[in-house]
């Protein structure tokens, strides 16, 4: 991943759910030209930080064995922007599928308590390793758990 838009994993509920936020800073460079002088997150970029945080979810369901690749999105509404300074509150959760090898969301973004996206969206389970080295995953969702690596994460879950 070029960009992580999750800093940090608050809980995740093995197969079940996961709740992250992500800061906005003015330092980022994709708010420079969108827009010129009114920045603002691109729905799109919500949207990754919904499907970085289902491969978070995946990984840590799966012991770090499998990762969510999103490949359809059957619906996004977005209810406002999210604009330097804020935090992007973020929740998915997962929906039953009748294929094993198939994942489905529902998410759900908030800043200060008022919604601003909610999102369906679906793709494949796929071999963690093909993606990248178990070791460097599992340290960097340690950091985003707010713990060291080779420590437990702080609040207890996975």
């Amino acid at each position: 991943m070029r960009y992580l838009f999750v800093d940090r994993i608050e809980e995740v509920v093995p197969g079940a759910s996961a709740r992250g936020w992500k800061n906005v800073a003015m330092s980022e460079d994709y708010l420079e030209w969108h827009f010129p002088g009114q920045p603002v997150v691109p729905g799109t970029l919500v949207l990754e930080a919904f499907a970085q945080l289902a491969g978070w979810l995946e990984a840590a369901s799966s012991g770090f064995t499998r990762w969510f690749l999103l490949d359809h999105v059957t619906s996004a509404r977005y209810f406002g922007a999210a604009l330097p300074g804020d935090r992007i509150d973020l929740v998915v959760t997962s929906v039953p599928t009748d294929d094993p090898e198939r994942r489905a969301y529902q998410a759900e973004s908030t800043v200060g308590g008022e919604r601003r996206a909610l999102v369906e969206f679906d793709g494949r389970a796929v071999a963690l390793a093909d993606l990248d080295a178990k070791e460097q995953v599992e340290r960097a969702y340690a950091r985003l758990r707010g713990g060291a690596p080779g420590r437990p994460a702080r609040g207890g879950r996975p």
